[in-house]
């Protein structure tokens, strides 16, 4: 029998949440700036019902890894568009990835594009 606690729980709907909003972030695409702001909502959305519903602070390394989740669904999505623009010879994988983390967490923190 596998127990669940109700961190889980609200990680099972944050990540559903974050992947439907991603889905729709793909198809409409949607700017990064106006992708990336609005799940930082939700997570902070998701951590603040957890407080407020009395789950102790040490479960809301949730965030952590809904962020990252998230971050994992971007990078993702930045490497299919390396891989179909660049010759896959000359593709740096390690220096698109460390771009995409760059980005995502830049936009995460600051709302908009790095000058």
């Amino acid at each position: 029998m596998v127990l669940y606690t109700m961190g889980d729980n609200y990680e099972n709907i944050g990540i559903a949440i974050l992947i439907n909003f991603f889905n729709y972030y793909r198809e409409q695409t949607l700017d990064d700036t106006d992708y990336i702001p609005v799940v930082k909502v939700i997570i902070n959305g998701i951590q603040e019902s957890m407080l407020s519903s009395g789950i102790a602070e040490k479960d809301v390394s949730l965030k952590n890894r809904l962020i990252e989740f998230t971050r994992e669904l971007y990078k993702e999505r930045w490497l299919k568009h390396a891989r179909e623009n660049e010759d896959s010879e000359n593709l740096d994988l390690d220096g698109e990835s460390e771009s995409a983390t760059f980005y995502f967490d830049y936009i995460y923190k600051h709302g908009e594009h790095p000058r």
